[in-house]
């Protein structure tokens, strides 16, 4: 499957001085269903049930809004530690294209479909502070 260029040049807000980071998590989104444009409501809604839907399975979740280089398009989304295929799974039940995977100081974006990724270099040069 073809990752769309937007993809591979998420940078990512952070909250504040969080510089811990797990070996290996995800990031993932409820916002814009197949990057068809929602309402803000309809993304909130969507958003608020992807976190519960990690609470109720006990995962802990941190904030991790995914950004244009530019930052003037914004996907607030969830990092959260639990095996890969599970984080597609979940990209997928809330109708996502992609999920983001990071080992280490690596990043790839995992289509959600077939599980195939895409490099997207280095995860720590992607990161800006929340404003």
């Amino acid at each position: 499957m073809v990752i769309p260029q937007e993809y591979l040049t998420t940078v990512f807000l952070l909250p504040g001085g969080f510089t811990a980071f797990p070996e290996s998590f995800a990031i993932i989104t409820a916002w814009n269903p197949m990057d068809r444009p929602a309402t803000r409501k309809e993304n909130e809604l969507a958003d608020e049930s992807l976190r519960r839907s990690l609470e109720l399975r006990q995962i802990p979740y941190l904030r991790v809004t995914g950004c244009s280089p530019d930052l003037s398009h914004r996907e607030p989304g969830w990092g959260v530690r639990m095996s890969k295929e599970d984080a597609v799974k979940l990209g997928k039940r809330f109708d996502q294209r992609a999920i983001w995977w990071v080992t280490g100081d690596d990043v790839k974006v995992v289509h959600c479909e077939d599980g195939s990724e895409e490099a997207a270099g280095s995860f720590r040069s992607r990161i800006r502070p929340m404003p």
